[in-house]
């Protein structure tokens, strides 16, 4: 009788210890913000991220299913403008992190929002992704974006009905050795990156005739106009 106490005590220390770890080391939601719109999207925030913007979630729900994406404030005028300038029915070329806010906030469709399964190792907090986007689609646009012949980037938009490409320094920074890789490239031969953002210093020769080298670096290059600069965003239209 005893032992059994024992055993029974030992069982609710372990799960106090546990109960006490999860509440302890679980995102400490900070504040929520409705933004409206047509899919019904709130923000929830849950602190700042390494360079300082407001972070957490953005959620909403599209065609009755409610979808969960990563959120950073640094993007909001750039959402403002995309939804007061830009048809309701356009497409978005953009890496995947954007893409639930491009669909959230500013109610434009993009060709990936989600990471694949396949890319899972590229992300920092793996456990939050909810859903999955193809990885013949995370290539795609990994391709479009490293690429050195422009007329296909071209091709990959067409594909999938897109006329605008959404950068951030970030792309061109931190982010880009994964863009290479998953374009099947060997990043070293490109570029070097030194700190969060794009610095051209960091790109090889090679790494100068890429896509995003030159999205991140130009505001003339052939085919794409620029529509909309502001700090860490750029956005081009074919």
């Amino acid at each position: 009788m005893r032992r059994l106490y024992l055993v029974v005590i030992m069982i609710s220390v372990i799960v106090a210890a546990a109960l006490i770890s999860y509440l302890l080391l679980r995102p400490r939601v900070l504040e929520e913000k409705l933004i409206g719109g047509k899919y019904n999207a709130k923000v929830v925030i849950m602190g700042l991220d390494d360079r300082g913007f407001i972070g957490g979630e953005i959620v909403y729900t599209k065609d009755g299913i409610e979808h969960r994406g990563f959120y950073s404030s640094f993007l909001n005028n750039s959402l403002i403008w995309i939804k007061a300038n830009t048809p309701e029915d356009c497409v978005f070329l953009n890496w995947w992190d954007y893409g639930h806010m491009i669909v959230g906030y500013a109610e434009r469709e993009t060709i990936i929002r989600n990471p694949s399964k396949e890319a899972l190792n590229s992300v920092s907090a793996p456990d939050k992704i909810t859903e999955f986007d193809s990885h013949e689609k995370l290539v795609d646009v990994a391709n479009a974006l490293t690429t050195t012949d422009l007329n296909l980037t071209k091709s990959i938009m067409k594909r999938y009905g897109a006329t605008y490409i959404l950068i951030t320094t970030e792309d061109g920074g931190t982010k880009v050795p994964w863009l290479y890789q998953f374009a099947g490239l060997n990043y070293t031969q490109y570029v070097k990156p030194s700190s969060l953002t794009f610095n051209p210093q960091d790109y090889t020769d090679l790494g100068k005739q890429t896509m995003i080298y030159k999205l991140s670096n130009s505001t003339n290059i052939e085919g794409f106009t620029q529509v909309y600069s502001y700090e860490d965003v750029k956005i081009f239209k074919i």
